[in-house]
Protein backbone atom coordinates (compact mmCIF):
# COMPACT_ATOMS: atom_id res chain seq x y z
CA UNK A 1 0.00 0.00 0.00
CA UNK A 2 2.78 2.43 0.91
CA UNK A 3 4.55 1.77 -2.49
CA UNK A 4 1.75 2.97 -4.13
CA UNK A 5 1.52 6.02 -2.26
CA UNK A 6 3.99 8.09 -3.20
CA UNK A 7 2.69 7.65 -6.98
CA UNK A 8 -0.46 8.93 -5.56
CA UNK A 9 0.46 11.63 -4.17
CA UNK A 10 2.29 12.68 -7.66
CA UNK A 11 -0.60 12.50 -9.29
CA UNK A 12 -2.60 14.51 -6.48
CA UNK A 13 -0.25 17.33 -6.41
CA UNK A 14 -0.14 17.01 -10.19
CA UNK A 15 -3.79 17.74 -10.28
CA UNK A 16 -3.66 20.41 -7.97
CA UNK A 17 -1.37 22.52 -10.11
CA UNK A 18 -3.58 21.34 -12.74
CA UNK A 19 -6.78 22.77 -11.35
CA UNK A 20 -4.77 26.20 -10.31
CA UNK A 21 -3.76 26.63 -13.85
CA UNK A 22 -7.29 26.61 -15.26
CA UNK A 23 -7.98 23.00 -15.51
CA UNK A 24 -6.36 20.29 -17.64
CA UNK A 25 -5.55 18.97 -21.21
CA UNK A 26 -8.28 16.71 -22.85
CA UNK A 27 -7.20 13.22 -21.46
CA UNK A 28 -7.87 11.88 -24.94
CA UNK A 29 -4.64 14.28 -26.25
CA UNK A 30 -2.67 13.90 -23.04
CA UNK A 31 -0.04 10.91 -21.49
CA UNK A 32 1.56 10.87 -18.53
CA UNK A 33 4.62 9.38 -17.43
CA UNK A 34 7.27 9.82 -14.41
CA UNK A 35 10.28 11.84 -15.94
CA UNK A 36 13.90 11.06 -15.31
CA UNK A 37 17.37 11.73 -15.89
CA UNK A 38 20.06 8.67 -16.08
CA UNK A 39 23.19 8.15 -18.19
CA UNK A 40 23.03 12.17 -19.81
CA UNK A 41 19.10 11.49 -21.17
CA UNK A 42 16.09 12.14 -20.30
CA UNK A 43 13.28 9.71 -19.92
CA UNK A 44 9.76 9.21 -19.37
CA UNK A 45 8.35 6.12 -17.55
CA UNK A 46 4.39 5.27 -18.07
CA UNK A 47 2.68 5.72 -14.83
CA UNK A 48 2.19 2.05 -14.38
CA UNK A 49 5.14 0.70 -15.19
CA UNK A 50 6.55 1.94 -11.67
CA UNK A 51 5.38 1.02 -8.23
CA UNK A 52 7.55 3.97 -6.02
CA UNK A 53 10.30 6.33 -6.37
CA UNK A 54 12.29 6.49 -3.13
CA UNK A 55 15.61 7.83 -2.20
CA UNK A 56 19.03 5.34 -2.69
CA UNK A 57 18.62 3.32 0.32
CA UNK A 58 21.32 1.41 2.23
CA UNK A 59 22.24 -2.25 1.12
CA UNK A 60 24.19 -4.80 1.20
CA UNK A 61 26.09 -6.68 -1.57
CA UNK A 62 25.73 -9.83 -2.71
CA UNK A 63 28.64 -12.16 -3.11
CA UNK A 64 29.31 -13.64 -6.83
CA UNK A 65 26.93 -10.96 -8.06
CA UNK A 66 27.87 -9.08 -11.17
CA UNK A 67 28.94 -5.60 -11.08
CA UNK A 68 26.14 -3.75 -11.79
CA UNK A 69 24.21 -5.86 -8.95
CA UNK A 70 24.70 -2.99 -6.32
CA UNK A 71 22.87 -4.88 -3.75
CA UNK A 72 20.09 -5.75 -1.51
CA UNK A 73 18.12 -2.88 0.15
CA UNK A 74 15.71 -3.97 3.30
CA UNK A 75 12.86 -1.39 2.37
CA UNK A 76 9.58 -2.37 4.58
CA UNK A 77 10.67 -5.72 5.34
CA UNK A 78 10.58 -6.59 2.18
CA UNK A 79 14.37 -7.28 0.28
CA UNK A 80 14.84 -5.14 -2.60
CA UNK A 81 17.65 -6.20 -5.11
CA UNK A 82 18.80 -2.73 -6.39
CA UNK A 83 20.45 -2.01 -10.07
CA UNK A 84 23.23 0.22 -12.17
CA UNK A 85 21.25 0.13 -14.99
CA UNK A 86 24.37 2.11 -16.48
CA UNK A 87 26.83 -0.83 -15.42
CA UNK A 88 24.72 -3.00 -17.02
CA UNK A 89 24.11 -1.39 -20.13
CA UNK A 90 28.55 -0.53 -20.53
CA UNK A 91 28.03 2.71 -19.53
CA UNK A 92 29.72 4.66 -17.23
CA UNK A 93 28.88 4.13 -13.61
CA UNK A 94 26.05 5.71 -11.89
CA UNK A 95 27.39 8.20 -9.45
CA UNK A 96 25.02 7.73 -6.65
CA UNK A 97 24.36 11.34 -5.43
CA UNK A 98 21.71 13.70 -3.39
CA UNK A 99 19.55 13.90 -6.38
CA UNK A 100 19.93 10.04 -7.08
CA UNK A 101 16.64 8.13 -6.62
CA UNK A 102 15.87 4.55 -6.70
CA UNK A 103 12.46 3.64 -9.39
CA UNK A 104 10.88 0.36 -8.17
CA UNK A 105 9.45 -2.10 -10.13
CA UNK A 106 6.82 -4.34 -8.34
CA UNK A 107 5.56 -6.89 -11.03
CA UNK A 108 3.67 -10.64 -10.18
CA UNK A 109 7.18 -11.76 -11.17
CA UNK A 110 9.61 -9.24 -10.55
CA UNK A 111 10.71 -6.69 -7.67
CA UNK A 112 13.09 -4.86 -8.24
CA UNK A 113 14.73 -1.18 -8.38
CA UNK A 114 17.07 0.77 -10.69
CA UNK A 115 19.13 3.88 -9.59
CA UNK A 116 18.37 7.25 -11.79
CA UNK A 117 20.25 10.36 -11.64
CA UNK A 118 17.65 12.14 -10.06
CA UNK A 119 13.36 12.00 -10.76
CA UNK A 120 11.39 15.00 -11.58
CA UNK A 121 7.86 13.73 -11.26
CA UNK A 122 5.23 13.34 -13.30
CA UNK A 123 5.30 14.90 -16.97
CA UNK A 124 2.74 15.13 -18.90
CA UNK A 125 2.91 14.95 -22.89
CA UNK A 126 0.87 16.01 -26.41
CA UNK A 127 0.21 12.92 -27.80
CA UNK A 128 0.85 14.38 -30.80
CA UNK A 129 4.26 15.30 -30.23
CA UNK A 130 5.11 11.55 -30.32
CA UNK A 131 7.67 10.36 -32.52
CA UNK A 132 8.41 6.37 -33.15
CA UNK A 133 12.02 6.36 -33.88
CA UNK A 134 15.15 6.72 -30.83
CA UNK A 135 18.22 7.64 -33.34
CA UNK A 136 19.86 9.71 -30.85
CA UNK A 137 20.25 7.07 -28.23
CA UNK A 138 23.09 4.63 -27.78
CA UNK A 139 21.53 0.47 -29.26
CA UNK A 140 22.17 -0.53 -25.38
CA UNK A 141 19.49 1.90 -24.28
CA UNK A 142 17.03 2.25 -27.63
CA UNK A 143 15.72 -1.80 -27.07
CA UNK A 144 14.32 -0.46 -23.78
CA UNK A 145 12.94 1.89 -25.09
CA UNK A 146 9.72 3.12 -27.59
CA UNK A 147 10.01 6.45 -29.28
CA UNK A 148 10.20 9.99 -27.12
CA UNK A 149 8.14 12.67 -26.96
CA UNK A 150 9.80 16.14 -27.82
CA UNK A 151 8.87 19.14 -25.94
CA UNK A 152 10.73 22.51 -26.14
CA UNK A 153 13.61 21.31 -28.26
CA UNK A 154 14.09 18.14 -25.63
CA UNK A 155 13.55 14.58 -26.07
CA UNK A 156 11.97 12.77 -23.63
CA UNK A 157 12.86 8.86 -24.32
CA UNK A 158 10.05 6.57 -23.39
CA UNK A 159 11.49 3.65 -21.39
CA UNK A 160 10.17 0.45 -20.63
CA UNK A 161 10.63 -0.99 -17.62
CA UNK A 162 8.16 -3.52 -18.74
CA UNK A 163 10.99 -4.43 -21.74
CA UNK A 164 14.15 -4.28 -19.24
CA UNK A 165 12.29 -6.71 -16.54
CA UNK A 166 11.86 -9.72 -19.70
CA UNK A 167 15.85 -9.44 -20.73
CA UNK A 168 17.51 -13.08 -19.42
CA UNK A 169 20.82 -11.13 -19.24
CA UNK A 170 19.26 -8.51 -16.75
CA UNK A 171 17.19 -11.37 -14.65
CA UNK A 172 20.41 -13.26 -14.67
CA UNK A 173 22.21 -11.24 -12.33
CA UNK A 174 24.78 -14.40 -10.66
CA UNK A 175 29.06 -14.01 -11.71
Amino acid sequence: MAARGFIELLRLADYGRQRQQGGQENQNTRWSGIAFRFAGYQFVAPLGEVAEVMPVPGSTTIPSAKSWMRGLANVRGRLLPLTDLALFLDLPETEVTRLSKVMIVDQPTNYGGVIVDQVMGIHHFNKQSYFSSNAQLPDALAQYTSGYFERHGQQWHVFLFSKLIQDQAYLNASA
